[in-house]
This record gives C-alpha cells, structure tokens and sequence, in this order.
C-alpha cells in the first residue's frame, strides 16, 4: 500500500512540474508578408520560402526583414567582402546603395561605440518623431548584433531619419502608416553625412543640423508627445502628428546640394 502511495504520488509531481514552453523569435521577408494570405496548396514550396527569410516576432510583433536573403553569406560568391554582401542584399534606394557602396570601400567600421550608443538612444525614444516608415530598419538593428550587418544599418538609418526629418512625412500620416517612401528621391547629402562618422562627429549635433530652427518645430513636437504620453484621441494624435510633418516639409533646412547621380 506505501508502494502505492509513493507512486501516485511520483506521478502527480511528475504531471505538475511543466517546463515553460521558449518563445520563438521571428523576421518576416518582404516577399512573405505579401503572400501569407494565400492557400497553402504547395507545403514543400512555401516551406522553401520560409527557409530562405523566416519571421522575426517579439512578444507577438512581427517584424519585416530588410534583407532580401537572411542566407546572403552562404549563397553570395563575393562574401570575401562581407560588408559588400550585406549592402548588396539590404533593401536600400540605389542612390543609398551607392553611397554606402563609396563609404565603406574606405573604412572596414563607420560607427564608434559612443556615436552607436547615442543613436541608439534617439531612435529608441524617437526624439525627432521621424522613423516614420523606416522603423522596420530600427526593428532590425535592435536584433542585429554582427559587425556589418549592425554598422550598414545604421548607417541607411541615419541617411533615412535625416531624411525625414528635413522633408516630413505627410503623405505617411494621411495613408495610416501605407505609404513609406514619399522621400525616395529627395536630396539628402549622403556622401558627406558618411564621411563625418569616422571622425567621430556628435550624433546629436549632426542632426541638429538637418532640424527645422523655429521655435514652433519644438512646440509641435512637446505637443505630439504628450498627447501620446496621456493616451489621446488617436484622431488627435494623428492631426497634431500631420501638423508636425507639414511644418517639417515647408521648413527645410539645410537647403541640399544636388546630390552626384
């Protein structure tokens, strides 16, 4: 009878004691995310898709890959050049391609750990509310850690937040979040924005630069925040947000030199 009990016992322990089930962590191609609503008829198909760019997800938040091939290294003949391979698979305007292309055929690194971690630090709080749609690229910096990958991100982030900034994103506030790429061919001073890194200009003071200077930038943009800090109506969130990236695109500053094509 103790025998018996002891067992019972064992088993009812045994049956208790669950080890906590690991979340997974995702990324999300391109490709895929415009083909996830389509019938699964071809399992070895799709299977071979997800091989090639399998999601990202944090905490249920799926994140886009900005890499056309997650198995660049191993398929790409030219990985001699690592840094070579990683902009040529990044998603990234020609003109972008092309200025970093110029930049890092000069120096192996770009960024220093102080400048890194200052960058980090805006893009993390948003301090210019410009990510706008490229905050996929900081979604992917957050999860890259290799040397390369990590530098050329951001590097296309800083030209892009520069961007934004300095030319606003109204057509990205009016379209909900739709369209991501109203400043693609606006004229951002790449060649000399990269060339200040390796001295290790102030990432601050850099942006500084390209920030509108009327005290009424700085107003709009206290105005946005606490309006998000106190959960406001997302209808006048989104009206004070437009009001900020129209004042953002009427005040450009610096006036930019054409850039080289």
């Amino acid at each position: 009878m103790k025998n018996f009990i002891v067992v019972v016992i064992a088993l009812f322990m045994t049956g208790c004691v669950t080890p906590p089930t690991p979340q997974k962590v995702k990324i999300v191609s391109h490709e895929q995310n415009s083909s996830q609503a389509l019938e699964q008829n071809n399992s070895v198909a799709i299977e071979e898709k997800k091989v090639v760019s399998e999601p990202k997800e944090e905490e249920g938040h799926i994140i886009e890959n900005v890499f056309e091939n997650e198995l660049y290294f191993e398929k790409d003949k030219s990985v001699v050049d690592k840094t070579g391979v990683v902009i040529k698979h990044l998603r990234a305007y020609p003109w972008e391609k092309k200025a970093l292309k110029r930049i890092y055929k000069k120096y192996k690194l770009l960024w220093s750990k102080r400048q890194s971690k200052t960058f980090e630090k805006i893009l993390k709080e948003d301090r210019y509310a410009s990510l706008c749609g490229d905050k996929l690229y900081w979604d992917n910096l957050e999860f890259e850690e290799s040397e390369p990958e990590h530098d050329v991100l951001q590097s296309v982030l800083l030209l892009r937040y520069i961007n934004n900034l300095s030319h606003g994103c109204v057509k990205w506030v009016e379209s909900d979040g739709k369209i991501k790429d109203e400043n693609r061919d606006k004229d951002v001073e790449a060649k000399y924005i990269f060339s200040l890194l390796p001295h290790n200009v102030l990432i601050e003071k850099l942006l500084i630069l390209y920030a509108p200077k009327e005290k009424k930038f700085n107003r709009l943009l206290s105005e946005y925040k606490a309006l998000i800090e106190f959960d406001a109506n997302k209808d006048k969130i989104k009206d004070k947000r437009l009001e900020l990236e129209q004042f953002k695109a009427t005040e450009i500053h610096p006036n930019y030199r054409k850039r080289e094509k």
